[in-house]
């Protein structure tokens, strides 16, 4: 971050949107605006490097690594203002996530290499994580790894890997020791995807995109290095990650869009003449504020803490639920457009595709509820 740029925390509120929205306005091709799904990584990395250009890439992270160093409240609004503005969604996992757990488990050489080149866009990173046999049980894994004097040589499959088929990285959760409980022996690798022996497969979503993917490794061979922590300790780096993740996968980002669209077709529609309708959209209103409020008070804790509890879950539950509610309630309200042929039916038919997916990745709601009555409300574990 230059020494040119303001307090962005301590600015008022309507100058920091005023500048957002300039910038965005200057910046992100107006091409690339309201799409409903994922452009290639090609094509919004113009976009990706204007924003690391001005430190907008990251407005989580500490300032001192190029981050923006938002407190929650105006992490929000960035994130409203990107929204409104309908930017593209990028491919960010680094920054992401992968981002805070170098920061907090890195050693420096780590930070030095993977944090500025992340940052830049010149590392596009996915994650390693689910397997066939270990998705929301994910401590079964058991994508093998062995070290032989100064490498770490991998056999073994990954799958519902996103955006792997365009990744250069990977950061991924390798069985290293097969002795004492699961949760152990287990260590976080950050893996160069050109490196030879990896095969990457994609697979489509239901809307036709191939976004997920399947991942071979056939001795590939790293460098202990690219071990983030500590060798077969990788469990709570996954953990802290997981945090990371379940915050990013509580983002009332997703049901802030649908929402912008829901009030669009209504107003085109005429329905808001209406009690009815005006009673819908009023629920949809308070649910994503009730999403956002509670994202603010997860983000606030791990500011201030450094680390989110089970009750994280919570989160996690309620916004991609809400997300998926919006979503249903746009098509009840475009009916049969929304199926029809032609351009805008796709626009329509997006959400709905896309909140099939939250309410499962960062393990499932209910796998999540499962969590909050054993260890919040004190509930018996089922036979």
């Amino acid at each position: 971050m230059s020494g040119a740029d303001p307090d962005w925390n301590g600015m008022p509120e309507a100058e920091f949107r005023g500048i957002l929205s300039a910038f965005i306005e200057d910046e992100c091709p107006a091409g690339l605006r309201h799409y409903p799904h994922r452009f290639p990584a090609e094509t919004t990395m113009p976009w990706y490097r204007a924003l690391h250009r001005r430190n907008f890439i990251a407005p989580g992270w500490p300032v001192e690594y190029g981050g923006m160093g938002l407190t929650p409240d105006r992490h929000l609004i960035f994130i409203e203002e990107m929204e409104s503005a309908g930017t593209p969604w990028l491919h960010d996992a680094g920054v992401r996530n992968l981002g805070p757990a170098i920061i907090a488990w890195g050693t420096q050489e780590q930070k030095a290499h993977y944090l500025p080149k992340m940052h830049a866009g010149e590392h596009i990173w996915c994650q390693g994580y689910s397997e066939p046999a270990a998705g929301s049980d994910l401590a079964s894994l058991q994508c093998d790894g062995r070290i032989e004097g100064g490498r770490l040589i991998i056999n073994g499959q990954k799958i519902w890997t996103t955006s792997a088929h365009v990744a250069s990285h990977m950061f991924a959760l390798i069985r290293t020791n097969r002795s004492g409980p699961k949760q152990e022996g287990i260590s976080f690798v950050l893996i160069d995807m050109r490196l030879p022996g990896i095969t990457v497969r994609p697979i489509e979503n239901l809307s036709g995109h191939p976004d997920f993917c399947e991942v071979f490794f056939d001795d590939v061979s790293v460098g202990i290095e690219c071990i983030l922590g500590e060798p077969d300790k990788g469990w709570a780096v996954a953990r802290s990650l997981l945090g990371f993740e379940r915050i990013w996968a509580g983002s009332p980002k997703r049901a802030l869009k649908v929402l912008l669209a829901l009030r669009r077709q209504m107003e085109e529609r005429g329905l808001l003449t209406g009690d009815y309708w005006r009673d819908r959209l009023a629920q949809a209103i308070f649910d994503t504020q009730d999403a956002q409020d509670m994202y603010a008070g997860f983000a606030d804790l791990v500011r201030s803490d450094g680390k989110v509890g089970v009750e994280i879950s919570a989160l996690k539950i309620w916004s991609t639920s809400v997300f998926q509610r919006l979503s249903e309630l746009l098509l009840e309200v475009a009916g049969s457009d929304a199926v029809l042929a032609g351009e805008g039916a796709s626009d329509l038919l997006a959400p709905y595709y896309e909140s099939r997916a939250p309410t499962i990745f960062a393990g499932t709601n209910e796998i999540h509820r499962n969590i909050l009555a054993r260890s919040v409300l004190g509930l018996p574990k089922s036979d």
